[in-house]
């Protein structure tokens, strides 16, 4: 009801506002700076009331409402420096002119790095076309090494992996991070929701990166617009509006590509059309460049402005991406013969944006979009098969008990046999992700006096779900032990929300003095058709507040603000949390040998074991707090950002023990068997187990055959929410003013990171289905331990000596930049370094209680060193209770009937002994140190007149074979091929402009 009350007032105000504050109107024209020639379809609007037109053929423009007082006016056009005029409205404005200038090398500023940018209250960076192609970025998971303390890749191939994009995190972390960074592509987020077996990030390498014209990066606290993320967006924006022809040849030794684009200008009222037509190959090893990487992409966007001359423009955008390529090792000459890996990467994006002026005392802009995605995956493995003997393929998918039979006479058995001898087996993933998505939003903003208020209402809805085929086979006589799990009789996860935010300008005195505040709520609700998850409501309240103390000021601080934030962001869970795929439990129930006549026969028992449904899942969010400043000292530009993420429930995957019995029949039971071995058909009932010898002369009557009863269990699969993951930082960038002289720049950057996982729920474990009693039966404990080292990448849970880790990083950059505006070149060395990596494996719990202890031996089970770090000493961990198969709901604590049995019971005390987990070095525990190392990178660009430029660039171009040492073993690694700094690579573009 409060929020109703406070639209209502708003509201209320503005059609106060309307009737009682003067408007003007604003009308200019746009021009070609070089020769005066008028610009057509130039965005001119006024940042932060909403208010925008687009110029005609005459490069005239019309805004109209525009409230008295002081603002700003941009005009922006693709390929031209962005202009902003500071204008005072006191009165219709007839003739104002605007001039843009061609963004080239011949300005006398020029950006190859990425921007802090200060106009927003939050941490955002922005990446230019200029940047990417001086960077010569092919592949949009290194967009990331472009922010502060960024460290650069040895290549961006495409055919190594397919990378993803985690900010303001690192790797092999708990939390999901790269799951929780959105990516966009103007404005049609990317979904990996629907993708099977993991909970990872959005695959990149499918995006063309020819034709990107700009990348903003919002590491800190997004505006509630955008949801189901926990980690950041970043957002892609392609190019829009008239182009020359653009050709670009880009080579690297296991890259290459070329590129075509242009935009179309229709003519009159007809709008923009631009396209792009990209090739780009990439090889895993240039000593055997056959298995790579194909990306073939095509961007068609269409723009226009429709009602242009009328008070209410409204603003069409249209757009199509589509991807052919994928991964193929097919003609690679060194793998074995006619084996490889086939993966389609099609992928195919549409999307269609209104953006209606309205301009009315109650609404400003409106705005709809909508947008699909469709992404075919589909993954081919041929691999060579080989054995002696046929053995049994298990495709039984109901309990019981099953015997194994010949292709040929059953195709359809619940268990097969293999062949024997050579064989090839081709198995296809059918992976089809879709994703479909609607946005309603409109905002209105006014200005009272020289208060300015923008309040924005939204609604969206998301569904994504999968029409893939899942795992099958081309021919079931080569098909492994498997089961059909189909992705698309899946329900899809479909998400409604709506949001509302208001952001206030208040004016605070002099020197452009004022207070910023942005304060917004988004409430998600998740509804999953025909599951028993049903539908969850999710809130995300987010803040933030800029203070500008005051603005280009005469004196030695001419710029200065700061700004924080508070916020809390859901990342809805995948189609591996929600739907895990069954597993099965298969046991030998009986195996003669070798028949009479050559064949083999087999029985297993079958137990389904389908993933569980889990009431108490919580989907997983993050609490984001961040402070930061910006100033400008005698010309250099300062900004630094300190932040603090807690991410809680995180999901995680872990495996759940359910005793069961069946029936085994060994060779010692057929030792009383009457009937000759060259008579005996065998038979197994489904239900009980029990075999049937059956003489197929008739001279001995049939006789069943005892057996043993073997108790054991089953694992099933069940995502929960692991514990709080926590992550602190400090970015900083300064740019020193440039020495005129030298036409050079220097930037520092860089960035200090702490991050500590530690996983506190109790995890299930037992060792391995191979592992038994001493007497020969399955192993009947399980253990339950005060949590596990679980990253974001597991696909399985195990008992673990770790519990989680902490890590501390300390990365600096120094980027020198000469430009020469006078022979249109910019050269830059950056100069990349570590100054502090540390990382300590941990075993405790929260409150700082030890999880395990350090032992004198590598084969003692007793100790009472609770002291495990950086001691130079084995460590083992207890779990906390351990079950037996008799009483599996019992949990008994483990420390105590583990010492007394070692004093009471020793068959006992043997097998809880395998239930201990121990560190696999002594210096397991030591925390580890890397001593400091540096790289360095050399860009040069140069452009040919207005019709042609060439970029080259080399990582560690010194080709550091320098030594770092670790404090955890005292030993020296070489940086020559290591992970610590980027091997030595290179490359070459050249962009024509036709």
């Amino acid at each position: 009801m409060a929020n109703r009350y406070i639209l209502f007032f708003l509201f209320t105000l503005g059609f106060i506002q309307s009737g009682f504050c003067q408007h003007y109107t604003i009308k200019g024209r746009v021009v070609d700076n070089k020769n005066k020639s008028p610009m057509e379809f130039v965005t001119v609007y006024l940042p932060g009331y909403e208010l925008w037109a687009i110029s005609n053929e005459k490069g005239a423009f019309t805004i109209n409402q525009v409230p008295v007082g002081k603002v700003k006016i941009t005009a922006q056009y693709l390929g031209y420096v962005t202009q902003t005029l500071d204008i005072d409205v006191q009165k219709n404005i007839e003739d104002l002119l605007i001039t843009l200038q061609e963004n080239n090398l011949t300005l006398n500023e020029v950006v190859v790095t990425a921007q802090k940018k200060i106009s927003d209250p939050t941490t955002s960076y922005t990446i230019d076309r200029a940047t990417l192609d001086h960077a010569q970025i092919l592949n949009v998971s290194s967009l990331s090494t472009l922010l502060p303390g960024g460290k650069s890749t040895g290549d961006q191939n495409l055919a190594s992996s397919d990378e993803r994009i985690a900010l303001r995190s690192g790797s092999s972390e708990m939390g999901n991070a790269s799951f929780g960074t959105a990516i966009t592509v103007d404005g049609v987020r990317l979904q990996n929701n629907s993708e099977m077996s993991e909970t990872k990030g959005v695959g990149l390498r499918n995006i063309g990166s020819s034709n990107i014209e700009s990348v903003e990066i919002i590491t800190g606290i997004p505006s509630v617009e955008y949801g189901d993320l926990s980690n950041g967006i970043v957002k892609i924006n392609t190019r829009k509006g008239k182009t020359p022809f653009i050709i670009e040849l880009v080579t690297q030794p296991k890259t290459k590509q070329i590129a075509i684009s242009k935009g179309f200008l229709l003519g009159d009222r007809a709008g923009t059309i631009n396209t792009s037509l990209e090739r780009t190959k990439s090889t895993s090893d240039l000593a055997s460049p056959h298995t790579a990487y194909d990306r073939n992409s095509l961007t068609l966007t269409y723009s226009n402005t429709l009602n242009r001359k009328a008070q209410r423009p409204l603003s069409l955008n249209a757009g199509f991406t589509g991807n052919i390529g994928g991964y193929n090792s097919e003609a690679d000459p060194d793998a074995f013969k006619d084996t490889y890996t086939k993966t389609r990467d099609y992928t195919f994006r549409g999307n269609i944006g209104l953006n209606w002026l309205l301009n009315r005392p109650w609404i400003t802009n409106l705005s709809l979009t909508a947008s699909m995605s469709y992404s075919d995956k589909l993954s081919k493995v041929n691999t060579n098969k080989s054995s002696a003997s046929t053995q049994p393929l298990i495709h039984s998918t109901q309990e019981g008990y099953f015997i194994a039979s010949n292709y040929d006479k059953n195709p359809n058995a619940e268990i097969i046999l293999s062949p024997t001898g050579y064989w090839y087996q081709l198995a296809y993933t059918d992976n089809k992700p879709v994703s479909y998505a609607m946005k309603l939003k409109a905002d209105w903003a006014k200005r009272w006096g020289k208060i300015s208020n923008r309040i924005m209402l939204g609604a969206e809805l998301n569904s994504s779900g999968n029409k893939g085929r899942g795992l099958y086979y081309d021919d079931m006589r080569y098909a492994p032990t498997w089961r059909e799990y189909r992705y698309d009789e899946l329900p899809f996860l479909n998400n409604i929300a709506g949001y509302l935010e208001d952001r206030i300008i208040l004016p605070l005195g002099e020197n452009s003095s004022s207070l910023e505040l942005t304060a917004g709520v988004r409430s998600d609700i998740t509804y999953i058709k025909n599951s028993e998850y049903g539908t969850v409501n999710s809130f995300s309240p987010r803040f933030n507040a800029q203070y500008t103390l005051w603005k280009n000021a005469d004196k030695w601080v001419s710029n200065l603000n700061v700004y924080g934030g508070v916020g809390k962001s859901v990342k809805l869970p995948s189609f591996e949390v929600l739907y895990p795929s069954p597993s099965y439990s298969d046991k030998l129930a009986f195996a003669p040998g070798t028949m009479s006549d050559g064949t083999t026969f087999y029985a297993y028992s079958t137990i389904p074991s389908k993933a569980i449904y889990n009431p108490d899942l919580k989907w997983q969010y993050t609490r984001q707090a961040e402070i930061g400043m910006e100033a400008t000292i005698k010309g250099t530009r300062v900004s630094v950002s300190a932040f603090r993420n807690r991410t809680y429930n995180p999901y995680m995957r872990t495996n759940v023990y359910t005793p069961y019995s069946y029936n085994l029949t060994t060779q010692e039971h057929l030792n009383n068997c009457e009937i000759p071995s060259a008579n005996r058909v065998y038979s197994i009932d489904q239900q009980t187990g029990i075999v049937t010898v059956t003489d197929k002369t008739g001279a001995y009557p049939s006789q069943e055959l005892s057996y043993n009863t073997r108790n054991t269990f089953k694992s099933n699969i069940q995502y929960r929410n692991g514990s709080p993951v926590e992550r602190m930082g400090l970015d900083w960038i300064i740019d020193f003013a440039q020495i005129p002289a030298l036409r050079t720049s220097v930037r520092l950057d860089g960035n200090y990171y702490y991050y500590k996982g530690i996983e506190e729920n109790l995890i299930a474990w037992m060792p391995s289905s191979a592992s038994n009693m001493a007497d020969g039966n399955p192993y009947k404990y399980v253990g339950y331990y005060g949590g596990s080292s679980i990253t974001s990448t597991s696909s399985s849970t195990s008992a673990s000596v770790s519990n989680g880790s902490l890590s501390k990083q300390l990365n600096m950059n120094l980027t020198i930049t000469t430009h020469i505006p006078k022979i249109r070149m910019i050269l830059s060395m950056r100069i990349e370094g570590s100054f502090y990596n540390y990382k300590k494996n941990l075993s405790e719990y929260s409150n700082g209680e030890s999880r395990g202890f350090a032992l004198e031996n590598a084969g003692d089970y007793f100790s009472t060193d609770y002291d495990i770090y950086g001691k130079n000493k084995y460590v083992a961990v207890y779990p906390l209770y351990y079950s037996t198969w008799e009483d599996p709901d019992t949990r008994i604590p483990f420390a105590e009937k583990f010492a007394w049995a070692k004093e009471n019971d020793t068959a006992l005390y043997n097998e809880l002994a395998k239930l201990v987990t121990k560190s696999s070095t002594s210096y397991y525990f030591n925390p580890n140190k890397i001593s400091s190392y540096f790289s360095a990178n050399i860009n040069l660009t140069k452009e040919i007149g207005d019709f042609a430029s060439i970029s080259f660039y080399a990582n560690n171009f010194f080709n550091h074979m320098g030594r770092v040492k670790s404090s955890q073993n005292n030993q020296e690694s070489s940086l020559y091929n290591s992970s610590y700094i980027p091997q030595f690579y290179y490359g070459l573009s050249i962009r024509l402009k036709l």
